[in-house]
């Protein structure tokens, strides 16, 4: 599975609504999100997630009714550990 990244517009969302979308969002098993971090104040959230290929994330965030600004699909990732690639 491909690891991706994700930026989402949330604008007007209070924060139990977005808890219970990120909660939504991580129990779903099309896709596996592995993290979601918004800020209520900005009206945005990142996902890390995992899916088989783009399309199949686009229609994951479509059916969960997720605005999408971008998806950028992660190849290597560096932390202080060491280095993956995906």
């Amino acid at each position: 599975m491909a690891r991706y990244f994700s930026a989402h517009t949330t604008a007007c969302l209070t924060k139990q609504a977005l808890k219970e979308l990120m909660l939504r969002l991580l129990a779903a098993t099309e896709v596996k999100v592995l993290r979601a971090v918004s800020s209520q104040v900005g009206g945005r959230m990142l996902i890390e997630s995992e899916a088989p290929d783009r399309q199949a994330l686009e229609k994951f965030f479509e059916a969960h009714l997720v605005n999408c600004e971008w998806i950028m699909r992660i190849d290597i990732d560096a932390k202080p550990d060491g280095i993956t690639e995906y």
